[in-house]
């Protein structure tokens, strides 16, 4: 199978190693290509480089090139793109992945010049090809927010439809005031502490206020907020491993190597984003591993040195282990060291023998819905939002009565929040609704067993039959609230969603979740659309958005495709002690709209082992998002206010107007206006399946022409 990747790899085009009859180095080029606008540093996503273009020196008619070099020698994908403004300024793209090499990267732009920098006529054997090479210096921050002017060159795809869903009451409201958190202190010499290969906060970054992942900044700036999992930047890197086939890792453990070990197994999941510390001045850690040098002492009081120590809690990761921030570290006195003796700073490598103090919020907030009273919202769809400039982060949203000349009011101004699949949004008949970030149930974030036991399945697999085995309990002891999916000697676990997802034609999506494998174990991941069933499998009616792959085991299965649907990937340990991952992730791309779900099949590897398991958690499937870039699918849902409400009642129609911010709060001049619209009613829960309307998409730009001419006139 290819890799599905969003990357774009562009064609090396040698410009920057020819040689040209015109060197242009001034830094905006007025003589040939007139640069209007031009950012010196680069983050993450779709960057604009403006130009007019020299119709005196320029041929007309004639095109011009891009080619961007990194700070590693690799190419950047950049593009010309069919787009002029109504300042007759050309477009260039540069789009900057989260893999793209940090540092300075050199911009070059070729032409066709019929005037030499002396003013003299270039020879017309050299007219008609690249003659003339202009270069500038640019810095890539791939971490860094996109703060490019959003540009629009196709008008996103906008559907809205009234929804009725049950109102829902919060039964366990807690407030987030600081009074509020709770706290926990262990007892003497339940924890320890572990560091090791601390390589600081970072790899490339050299403090906490670098790290631009919205979630971990959180932690590491403001402890004692929880995270979310919802319009994130990923500051780590997407790394591959030569064991995650066709996936990506994200690993805190290259930032963040102290741990802390429970032996009572008292660590909670809502530990994560509290803060670490020891109980009190006289609770601080009296054991340590390996001892100081015969030579050295502690400077000063070593619990005055302690008490002070704090540490955000970045990752939960068993009942028994969770990751810190930092360290601890002590002076010490050399006192080898003549004249009062010298002063140095030593790494504890392990600590023990202290009660520890845990601030942290509560757990998640459940609710309740009601089986007589409905709530009416408004279900904003956008799909095809692909700026060739910037990138959408937030959206407001405003009303009028459906062909009126009043003003718009506004009903709904909020960031941006990429679909997530794994809900039970498409089931409205449930009691009870876990909010974890969400406003429906994750089904994918096995937070207690109902969960895994209603929305679930587990099968095992022989060579000739797939039949039903009993839904797994919840585990924390080897991956925080995760599942354990198990296999035997020539059997395979199952592990699949007991409901189908509507998918979207030729959208990106990401598998993520978060892995720990015993050993000589094997994960393989499918999407699929038919039923799982014995010996063959059973046709499905319903449009199908995942078709099947070849066979992967031949030997094992006939027929010329495999059981479970289109593979995704697979990760393999097969080594001999158990395996934590972290945060995997896996791209796929659909075969058509319709219907599919998840697979995850669990199997020794070569069936050469008796037993081993698969521990999976937080399961996440949502449209592909990498920093800087918006999403291609963007849902919302609108509260109906009482003045909508009246409309729609009564089947008037209504205009909507729909605006689009980037990060710093600046306004895209392009505007969607949804002009005399009939709300349709969609009277069950989302399913994520949209609707068509007619919209109008104004940019008040002009006139758009692709003619590069245009720029020489």
């Amino acid at each position: 199978m290819s890799f599905v990747s969003f990357y774009k790899k562009p064609q090396p085009r040698g410009y920057s190693t020819r040689d040209y009859l015109v060197e242009d180095m001034s830094p905006d080029s007025p003589d040939y290509f007139q640069i209007t606008e031009f950012s010196d540093t680069l983050g993450g996503g779709r960057y604009i480089i403006k130009l007019k273009g020299n119709g005196l020196n320029l041929r007309a008619d004639s095109s011009i090139d891009i080619e961007v070099i990194d700070a590693n020698g690799d190419n950047i994908f950049a593009e010309v793109n069919d787009y002029v403004d109504r300042f007759n300024d050309y477009y260039i793209t540069i789009e900057v992945y989260d893999i793209t090499a940090r540092g300075l990267a050199i911009v070059y732009l070729v032409g066709e010049a019929v005037i030499d920098l002396e003013g003299n006529p270039t020879p017309q054997s050299t007219i008609r090809d690249y003659n003339v090479r202009w270069s500038r210096a640019v810095n890539i921050i791939p971490m860094e927010r996109n703060t490019s002017k959003l540009i629009f060159n196709d008008a996103p795809l906008v559907d809205i439809v009234q929804v009725q869903t049950p109102e829902r009451e919060f039964t366990n409201s807690t407030s987030l005031s600081g009074s509020q958190y709770l706290q926990y202190t262990s007892s003497v010499d339940d924890y320890k502490i572990i560091s090791s290969n601390f390589k600081g906060y970072d790899l490339d970054f050299q403090s906490s206020e670098d790290i631009l992942d919205v979630n971990l900044q959180r932690i590491l700036l403001n402890p004692l907020q929880k995270p979310t999992t919802i319009n994130s930047v990923n500051s780590s890197l997407r790394q591959v491993s030569p064991e995650i086939q066709n996936g990506y890792r994200r690993d805190l453990s290259t930032r963040f190597n102290t741990i802390v070990k429970s032996t009572s197994g008292s660590i909670q999941k809502d530990f994560l984003g509290g803060v670490f510390q020891f109980f009190d001045s006289s609770s601080t850690p009296t054991q340590f591993q390996p001892a100081l040098p015969s030579n050295y002492t502690v400077s000063g009081s070593l619990h005055d040195q302690l008490k002070e120590f704090t540490a955000n809690i970045v990752e939960v990761l068993t009942d028994t282990e969770m990751r810190i921030s930092k360290p601890i570290e002590l002076t010490t006195l050399n006192s080898n060291v003549i004249e009062g003796g010298s002063t140095t700073t030593q790494r504890v490598k392990e600590a023990s023998n202290f009660t520890a103090s845990i601030a942290y919020l509560p757990s998640d907030q459940e609710f309740v819905t009601s089986s007589t009273v409905n709530m009416n919202y408004l279900e904003t769809t956008f799909t095809d939002v692909k700026p060739i400039g910037g990138d959408v982060y937030r959206i407001k949203t405003s009303y009028r009565r459906g062909t009126s000349t009043g003003d718009f009011k506004v009903i709904y101004d909020s960031v941006i929040k990429p679909v997530e699949y794994l809900t039970d949004a498409a089931f409205p008949n449930q009691t009870t609704y876990a909010k974890r970030d969400s406003d429906f149930r994750l089904i994918g974030h096995f937070t207690n067993q109902d969960i895994a036991t209603n929305y679930w399945s587990y099968l095992v697999e022989t060579p000739n039959a797939i039949y039903p085995g009993t839904v797994p309990a919840i585990n924390s002891s080897s991956l925080h609230e995760s599942v354990e999916i198990s296999s035997s000697l020539n059997h395979a676990g199952l592990f699949t969603t007991q409901f189908n997802q509507n998918y979207n034609l030729n959208q990106l999506y990401t598998l993520g979740f978060d892995l720990t494998l015993e050993p000589n174990t094997e994960i393989e991941l499918y999407m699929g659309s038919d039923p799982l069933s014995t010996n063959t499998v059973t046709p499905n009616a319903s449009p199908k958005a995942f078709l099947k792959d070849a066979n992967l085991e031949k030997t094992r299965y006939g027929g010329g495709f495999n059981r479970f649907g289109k593979f995704i990937g697979r990760v393999q340990n097969n080594r001999g002690i158990k395996k934590r991952y972290g945060r995997l992730e896996f791209d796929f791309k659909t075969d058509a709209p319709g219907l599919g779900s998840p697979v995850f099949r669990v199997k020794p590897i070569n069936f050469a082992h008796t037993q081993c398991s698969a521990f999976v958690s937080e399961v996440s499937i949502k449209p592909l998002a990498i920093n800087g870039f918006s999403p291609n699918l963007v849902q919302f849902q609108i509260p109906m206010n009482s003045e909508i409400d009246d409309i729609v009642s009564i089947s008037q129609s209504l205009d909507f107007k729909i605006e689009y911010f980037n990060y710093t709060g600046e306004q895209s001049e392009y505007v969607t206006f949804l002009n005399d619209l009939t709300v349709n009613v969609k009277t069950e829960i989302p399913s994520n399946t949209c609707q068509a309307s007619i919209f109008n998409f104004q940019n008040f730009r002009g006139s758009q022409s692709g003619s590069f001419t245009n720029g020489y006139s």
